[in-house]
């Protein structure tokens, strides 16, 4: 369509280039003249436009039609002698030649000469007109105006081309491209078209209306919207390397249809369309709707998939075979008989040999004998595999023959019935081992009629002598028939409602006389039709059963004496937990009813801070069996909260299984009390102990104080001098002033320091660097070592070292350490006193700190002695300094410990957490 329309446009073309040379070059051939020349230069143009190949005249400077040329006169027939042959002016007006074109073209050619002579611009215009045999030609003409050297406009000059034919070509291609877009509207796909470049060009209606979109839509990226997302790249990345590399195109994707907004599958082609030179000038394209075939294809893929399952799940095979080949076999065949589906059908030798051995001869045989007589069989052998497996199968073959009567195959079904063998196999075995086991059994067998009657009765019942029983009922024999008549009635309703029953017990009398307890179960017996036949059951003496449990009601009255007995709060619960009994202590303290207490974790019973830890702690032990141990306030029937230790224990049976709990809950309230008031005791010793060193080192500190308040003094009487000077010197002055300020806060820093160990605060613990608070210990020790000419080095982990705990309680733990080193260098005189701190991270958890000196040291029996409580190595000493840094550390979760350093001298270690204890 496109290229016959690309060879009409460009012939028309053609002809107007030719046409506009023409008239452009008519009045190149003539001389420029003034307009008094006139007459000669009308001739000279008419002999010029008679010679020219082409229909041509000029016109007057008012558009009137003055000359035609020889071929123009003689297709309007105008006659030899007429003025317009010889262009002899007549007066012609404008218009007169008007009525010489097609009626549908007059008006459009006087619009056109209008412009012309308004604008004095030549142009081209086309329209029909009529031959002196009265019928139309399109032509294409061309006026130039024709000027002197001056300007002025002396005629206008024509030049026509009779473009009939090709106007013919026009009309006849836009009637095919007609005829082809109806063929394409009615082909029942989506058709296109596109450039060399890939560019839509145009789209079929089909297109448009399945889309609802345009075709500058498509132009401006719409395919984006009418692809599938999931499809849209691959089908682009297909499309793109078709026009890249010029091949044909095709692809499977989803187009979204407009109705509905569904998306239906396609199969989308493109071809390309090349001239002479094979050069593509278009793209043709088609998607075709394949929905319902796809459907087709996946509803069958579905289908074979769910039979295959199917096959799978039942252990069914199905193949075909004729007397040479297998020609089909199913997953399951290959599953069945041993083979790889990879490695193809294998012979039918191969399969045959998969038969038993002991079963080959047999099944060639029998199959053989069905063909032959045409008729269909059903065989049972076995197959062993090459690993030695051996399978059960069930085949059903159907021979099917030509109508010459040969065979043409055989359609088989193979069932595995391995697991149905088997179980056959394991039934018979069972019913042989339940045959022994009713024989040798304890239980008995019996059947009563519809009258209650026994008529079986098995060879063990009741002892022995089960034949006296047969006609008589149960109760017949029963000792407890009228000391129990609830019992007995119950069990009269069931059989009367014709319902099972189980484990019923009653008392009656052995084959010897004496008493026995059975333990009776059944089952109503209805025949075919539905009739009631009786009842069939088993019969157990549970005569010892029976004892024991009395005895063991026996034994647990006497538990609950006992218990009852106990001063403590006792619990038993059961394996899972669930509280069964407590004692007497428990019902006193609480108030509460049993079900009460055994709803521990939905009420107030146990304190709501303790609760979640109780749980979490419970829980853990039902799920382990493990003893538990657990500190918890329970709520006493005045309201009071109080402390108990309760601890748990599983007893065990014979085989290890936990069979119930036994809790003690012990009232430690006042034991919890006393530790509180022993805690507040050991932190006012502590405190006191703090006191005691600041009481110690008050000498010291004071030095330590004052210092900084004298070098302040200096400092300010300095800046008062640059102050009082001739021209004051503030660079100075300010500098004084800054070192004023240093000293004040330095001395402000020992107060709070001091203040910080004297203050009686309750303990907060919180993590710092423990290497800083070291630092400042020594800076409050400074002078009590410079004192005693006691040189201190420090060999700290690089970086802060994160400890956990009160800040002040392990500074003073340090500065007592410290003190008693420096005390102990005190009486070394031969040697120098060398004080060595040190602390490492230890473990990821903890950090060790080590004061080592270079005093007497420590005698290796006394190394534990020095932390008890009123121990003393000194003159002077009470011995609680240790005592008191050891229960702190301990406080802490860390320990504090002494050792003897070679050659001389001792070492006081100890460690803390690096985060809280129990977190």
């Amino acid at each position: 369509m496109s290229k016959k329309g690309g060879g009409a446009e460009e012939s028309l073309s053609s002809r107007e280039q030719e046409l506009r040379l023409l008239a452009e070059t008519i009045p190149a051939l003539l001389p420029r003249s003034g307009p008094e020349d006139n007459v000669e230069l009308a001739a000279q143009l008419q002999a010029i436009l008679n010679v020219l190949p082409a229909y041509t005249w000029y016109a007057a400077p008012s558009g009137a039609l003055t000359f035609v040329n020889k071929r123009t006169a003689d297709y309007l027939g105008v006659p030899k002698d007429h003025p317009l042959r010889s262009g002899i002016d007549v007066g012609a007006q404008l218009g007169d030649w008007v009525p010489l074109l097609h009626p549908d073209d007059q008006e459009e050619a006087r619009k056109y000469m209008s412009n012309l002579l308004r604008t004095g611009e030549g142009g081209e215009h086309s329209y029909r007109v009529r031959s002196a045999q009265g019928d139309y030609h399109w032509f294409l003409t061309r006026i130039e105006p024709l000027r002197a050297s001056d300007g002025t406009l002396l005629l206008w000059v024509g030049a026509t081309l009779d473009i009939e034919e090709l106007k013919c070509a026009e009309q006849a291609l836009r009637e095919n491209e007609y005829k082809l877009r109806q063929i394409i509207e009615t082909v029942p796909s989506l058709l296109w078209s596109a450039g060399p470049d890939g560019e839509p060009t145009h789209v079929s209606q089909r297109l448009l209306d399945y889309s609802g979109m345009r075709l500058e839509d498509f132009q401006h990226g719409g395919w984006e919207a009418f692809v599938h997302p999931a499809y849209f790249p691959e089908t682009a990345k297909a499309f793109h390397h078709a026009i890249q590399t010029g091949t044909s195109y095709q692809a499977e994707h989803r187009l979204r249809r407009a109705g509905d907004g569904e998306y239906r599958w396609h199969h989308a082609r493109g071809e390309p369309l090349r001239d002479r030179e094979g050069r593509i000038v278009q793209w043709y394209g088609m998607s075709v709707d394949i929905d319902e075939g796809k459907n087709a294809v996946d509803l069958l893929r579905r289908s074979e998939a769910y039979l295959a399952e199917a096959q799978r799940l039942s252990h069914t095979a199905s193949s075909a075979y004729n007397e040479t080949a297998i020609l089909y076999w199913s997953d399951e065949s290959y599953r069945i008989y041993g083979f790889d589906p990879r490695e193809g059908l294998p012979s039918r030798k191969a399969a045959l040999e998969r038969i038993h051995p002991d079963d080959r001869e047999r099944v060639s045989e029998e199959a053989r004998k069905a063909v032959e007589q045409k008729k269909d069989y059903k065989l049972e052998y076995r197959t062993l595999l090459p690993g030695g497996t051996v399978k059960y199968i069930e085949a059903n073959a159907h021979p099917k023959f030509s109508p010459s009567g040969e065979l043409v195959e055989v359609v088989s079904t193979n069932i595995d019935v391995t697991e149905r063998k088997l179980a056959e196999h394991a039934l018979r075995e069972s019913e042989t081992k339940f045959r022994d086991y009713a024989e040798t059994a304890s239980d008995w067998f019996w059947e009563i009629g519809p009258d209650y009657k026994f008529t079986l009765l098995t060879e063990n019942a009741f002892g022995s002598r089960p034949a006296d029983r047969i006609g008589t009922a149960c109760w017949d024999h029963a000792l407890d028939f009228e000391t129990e008549p609830e019992k007995w009635r119950l069990l009269w309703a069931t059989l009367d409602s014709r319902k099972p029953f189980r484990d019923f017990v009653y008392r009656g009398l052995g084959d010897n006389g004496a008493p026995m307890y059975v333990k009776a179960s059944g089952k109503p017996v209805f025949d075919t039709s539905g009739e009631f036949r009786g009842y069939r059951g088993t019969g157990t003496d549970v005569t010892a059963i029976m004892r024991a449990q009395e005895a063991l009601r026996e034994s647990e009255r006497r538990s609950r004496s006992a218990i009852d007995g106990i001063a403590g709060l006792i619990a038993v619960l059961a394996p899972n937990g669930e509280l069964e009994t407590v004692n007497r202590q428990v019902f006193e303290y609480f108030g509460q009813s049993l079900e009460w207490l055994k709803n521990w974790g939905t009420n107030d019973a146990v304190h709501p801070e303790d609760f979640p830890g109780v749980v979490e702690i419970f829980r853990g032990a039902m799920a382990s069996g493990l003893p538990y141990h657990v500190d918890q306030r329970l709520r006493r029937i005045d309201g009071e909260y109080r402390w108990f230790d309760t601890r748990g224990v599983p007893v065990r049976d014979d085989s290890g299984r936990i069979v119930r709990w036994y809790l003690l809950l012990t009232d430690v309230e006042d034991r919890i009390q006393a530790l509180a008031r022993l805690e507040q005791m050991q932190s006012d010793f502590a405190h006191m102990n703090r006191v005691s060193m600041m009481g110690e080192l008050a000498a010291s500190l004071s030095h330590e104080i004052t210092q900084p308040i004298a070098s302040a003094r200096n400092n300010a009487r300095a800046a008062q001098n640059f102050l009082n000077m001739q021209a004051p010197d503030l660079s100075e002055v300010r500098e004084a002033l800054r070192c004023v300020v240093g000293d004040t806060d330095r001395a402000g820093d020992i107060v709070d320091r001091i203040r910080g160990h004297i203050k009686n605060t309750p303990p907060r613990k919180e993590h710092f660097d423990l290497n800083e608070a070291i630092n400042e210990v020594l800076l409050l020790a400074r002078s009590a070592t410079t004192e005693n000419e006691v040189s201190v080095r420090t060999r700290f982990s690089e970086g802060p070292l994160v400890a956990y705990g009160d800040r002040v309680q392990l500074q003073q733990v340090v500065l007592n350490l410290v003190l008693n080193a420096v005390e102990a260098m005190a009486s070394v005189e031969a040697r120098a006193r060398l004080l060595l701190i040190s602390s490492e991270q230890n473990r990821a958890d903890e950090v060790l700190v080590a004061i080592r000196d270079s005093g007497p040291g420590i005698e290796p029996d006394h190394l534990d002695r020095v932390f008890e409580a009123f121990y003393t190595t000194k003159s002077k000493g009470i011995g609680m300094g240790l005592s008191i840094c050891r229960s702190i550390i301990s406080a802490h979760g860390g320990r504090l410990w002494a050792e003897t350093k070679k050659p001389r001298g001792a070492v006081f270690l100890f460690t803390l957490p690096t985060v809280q204890v129990g977190s």
